[in-house]
């Protein structure tokens, strides 16, 4: 047991650095809580909307899938309002340990697995820092990594857990598209080669699992708006592309950088650098892709150079000392600990004081609010005009809304919908409203304002 620990001991302290260094500044995002909202409306009534209900601008017709996630954050949230951070905390933890395994597994050393953790743990911090609806997919994407890496070197039965997988998975996050896309890469380019058979099974099984949702056959067509969401279209937000003016951007970048390059040093099979390739290409169409490209990078990473023997491996893993990851280890917590105490946000994402000034003020009028603000007032019962999910309105009304948040004169067309208008004093959404002589301004506790229509 003691030797064990040894062969492991930088690979937990990786571990135990990286989840720490997380919990220093993880926060609550723009899309959990109306993850919440929907599931309270899930349990309250026993029925699953095709709709938004706390929203006024139309949604009639949504295909409503991630409905295990809503009634999962909704139970979660009731248990307590820290409970969701403690959960997410566990989601990185269990993810991160199923990778450091499956590297291990390849033939990687601890001092391989231990620096492979910090750099995803660094290039992966603006997505492992912020609980929002992408922390469902932790644990599943590491699981069918470490599933399809462990079949590329011993094909068995095994393979076939695959499907139950992406049941689960696909009822919690839209995600599980992408696993089903790097299995794919594994089954199409190398296992029909020896079973063929047992691989379209499993391909077309798989794809069928990804509809085991309360949309069944409607299911495609969720995944159709949420990539045709304006938004997406745009490329703003949550869909906003690498860029080197976001330093976490920048970050991520070079921790895929660094895997690929320790990737590329040997040959590797056919079906890696499709899985890989497509998750660049997906990555440079959304930033927040990347963290999908380096939970791959860190197991695809591990393999020994082609050729390298069972011995060979062992005589590296002796002649690597843990100085490397002390290394790194360090260098991660001097880089990302000033952005940590610097972060500025409340870990439960809003002041409770302001919400609930804001709920006494709104009433039963029509809210518009920037996220996150808006979802947790959706969690209040407030009636807003729009929010997220964004793929759930109109093209109109979200070209709307996502002109309201950056202050563009197309968002005076949800302005004139809304009751209360709310914003940070000084913002671009303020600057549509306050020399509106339809609308009150009063204080709604600390910096925000509160528009109320006359």
């Amino acid at each position: 047991m003691g030797a064990g620990l040894v062969a492991w001991r930088w690979s937990l302290v990786a571990t135990v650095a990286s989840v720490g260094l997380v919990a220093l500044f993880v926060r609550v995002g723009g899309d959990w809580d109306w993850l919440v909202a929907m599931g309270d409306h899930v349990r309250s009534t026993g029925t699953v909307p095709d709709e938004v209900p706390f929203a006024v601008a139309e949604t009639s017709g949504w295909h409503n899938v991630p409905v295990l996630a809503e009634v999962t954050a909704s139970v979660l949230h009731d248990v307590g309002p820290r409970v969701p951070v403690l959960a997410h905390l566990v989601a990185v933890t269990v993810a991160v340990l199923v990778l450091a395994v499956a590297a291990r597994a390849r033939g990687g050393s601890d001092a391989y697995a231990a620096c492979a953790l910090a750099l995803l743990c660094l290039g992966g911090l603006a997505t492992f820092g912020v609980l929002r609806a992408q922390t469902l997919s932790f644990v599943p994407f590491a699981l069918m990594v470490a599933l399809v890496c462990s079949q590329a070197r011993h094909p068995d039965r095994r393979i076939w857990w695959a499907v139950p997988l992406v049941v689960l998975w696909g009822n919690l996050h839209g995600a599980a598209l992408l696993g089903v896309c790097v299995l794919g890469a594994y089954l199409l380019v190398q296992r029909t080669r020896t079973h063929l058979w047992e691989s379209v099974g499993v391909g077309v099984a798989s794809l069928l699992a990804l509809c085991l949702t309360p949309q069944l056959w409607m299911t495609p067509f969720y995944y159709a708006e949420v990539f045709d969401n304006v938004s997406a279209q745009r490329g703003e937000g949550l869909w906003a592309r690498p860029s080197l003016a976001m330093p976490f951007d920048v970050v991520m970048v070079l921790a895929a950088a660094i895997l690929l390059a320790i990737l590329l040093r040997s040959r590797r099979t056919a079906w890696e650098y499709v899985a890989v390739l497509g998750l660049c290409v997906t990555t440079a169409s959304a930033a927040r892709h990347g963290v999908w490209l380096l939970l791959l990078l860190v197991v695809l990473a591990a393999r020994p150079a082609e050729g390298d023997g069972v011995g060979s491996a062992q005589e590296r893993r002796r002649s690597l000392s843990g100085a490397p990851a002390a290394v790194v280890a360090a260098i991660t917590l001097a880089v990302a600990l000033p952005v940590a105490l610097n972060r500025g946000e409340d870990v439960l994402g809003q002041p409770s004081a302001v919400v609930r000034q804001v709920v006494a003020k709104v009433g039963n009028g029509v809210t518009l609010a920037p996220a996150p603000l808006s979802e947790a007032l959706s969690v209040e019962g407030v009636r807003l005009w729009a929010s997220n999910p964004l793929d759930a309105f109109t093209h109109r009304d979200q070209a709307a809304y996502l002109d309201f948040l950056d202050g563009r004169s197309g968002g005076l067309l949800a302005v004139a919908a809304a009751d209360v208008v709310l914003a940070r004093d000084g913002s671009a959404q303020a600057a549509l409203v306050e020399d509106d002589e339809d609308f009150e301004a009063r204080p709604c506790g600390e910096d925000w304002i509160c528009f109320v229509r006359r």
